[in-house]
């Protein structure tokens, strides 16, 4: 007896019966990998409490916002830039990195081995989650302000790379500047890390737990949207709230940071690592009030659930 074989009609419904449970499931797929994503950028601002922590263990104190100083913010004129994030290189196990770098250079003098350091990408500080995070950042060696792109386009200059971070330090809750010229974050001072902070445990009045040291912030965007570089004066303010806006004013949509403000590629919010070393996820929703108050050391806030 001759058997008989697939009609037609019966192929298209066996195809189109796998073509609905590949569609159910990849969505399960993605969400399981961007929990693991989500999980591994956690970890790694851990780690950097840690080392954090380690650093105050040794020095007594945190280590500086940045080493960043502008005559119009009352401070004598020396541009140095080094970041936080430098500092605390040698309990990431990067001290080899670390004692290359001759903290007395000024950051803009690109004729200074410490120039080129900066194109050393740091895994620690790179969320999984941001592809644009880990392209290098193409800074003008002849800038004075510290303004750089990421990839090719931007100014027409000899360009420098620089590997970007997913992690600022959190400075102050409004953004002030000194003077109506003055490019200089943290000036209030009223966060852990400001321009040549000094900050210790015991100046966090407001309870370590309560009170942010280092936010996410997202890599930045193709042309000329700034990213965040790991070694340079990479601060953040919290008043422009969480993933505040998409795309940066007067620029064509896109899907880019805002210029220092709190943001990542996670659904809902971004992580937020506290001055005691533990690690929140913080809502893209919290009051703004309850924003600032946890950005503050030392405001006397009571604050509650978050």
């Amino acid at each position: 007896m001759r058997r008989r074989a697939f009609t037609l009609i019966e192929l298209l419904v066996v195809i189109a019966i796998i073509a609905i449970l590949i569609a159910l499931l990849l969505p399960a797929v993605q969400q399981a990998r961007e929990a693991a994503r989500r999980s591994a950028c956690k970890n790694n601002f851990k780690q950097v409490g840690l080392a954090l922590h380690n650093y105050h263990d040794t020095h007594s104190a945190f280590p500086p916002g940045s080493l960043i100083a502008d005559s119009t913010c009352g401070f004598s004129v020396q541009i140095r830039g080094w970041a936080w994030s430098v500092y605390i290189l040698p309990y990431l196990d990067f001290a080899n990195l670390y004692n290359q770098y001759t903290f007395s250079d000024n950051y803009y003098n690109t004729s200074v081995a410490d120039w080129s350091l900066g194109a050393t990408q740091i895994p620690v500080y790179l969320c999984p989650s941001d592809d644009q995070g880990f392209e290098l950042v193409s800074c003008c060696s002849n800038r004075t302000n510290g303004d750089c792109s990421v990839g090719s386009a931007g100014d027409a200059c000899d360009k420098q790379d620089f590997g970007i971070t997913n992690m600022a330090g959190v400075a102050d809750s409004a953004q002030r500047r000194c003077s109506a010229t003055a490019n200089r974050m943290g000036v209030n001072k009223n966060g852990i890390f400001f321009a040549l902070s000094n900050t210790k445990v015991r100046d966090v009045i407001d309870g370590t737990s309560n009170t942010f040291i280092v936010g996410e912030v997202l890599g930045g965007g193709p042309g000329s949207h700034d990213g965040f570089y790991w070694n340079y004066s990479n601060l953040v303010d919290t008043s422009d709230g969480i993933n505040g806006f998409n795309t940066r004013l007067g620029t064509p949509p896109g899907n880019y940071r805002l210029d220092g403000a709190l943001s990542s590629r996670h659904t809902g919010g971004c992580h937020m690592l506290m001055a005691d070393g533990s690690v929140h996820f913080i809502s893209e929703n919290i009051d703004a009030g309850v924003l600032a108050d946890l950005t503050t050391r030392a405001g006397g806030e009571v604050v509650g659930e978050f």
